[in-house]
């Protein structure tokens, strides 16, 4: 939903007027399309359906082949920066 809750808030900010990033800063969770379509480009941290559903997908195969125990599993998250803050 961070992509939607993006377009809420630049809609916003475009009808109140308010100058990015001059007035105010943006920050948005994103797999990076709608960040770019903005100007300023939108500084966001990356998130990656695709990467999590593979990842959740081995795990529930691993589970399948009776490998349930408890495991703690990360996806790299990079920050991307734009001109929005």
């Amino acid at each position: 939903m961070s992509d939607e809750i993006l377009i809420g808030v630049m809609k916003s900010l475009q009808e109140m007027k308010i100058n990015i990033p001059e007035q105010a800063g943006v920050i948005s969770l994103s797999d990076g399309f709608l960040p770019s379509i903005y100007t300023p480009e939108i500084t966001y941290i990356e998130t990656s359906g695709y990467k999590l559903g593979k990842l959740a997908f081995t795990r529930m195969m691993n589970c399948m082949d009776g490998k349930t125990e408890p495991v703690e599993l990360f996806i790299n998250s990079p920050f991307v920066a734009g001109a929005s803050i």
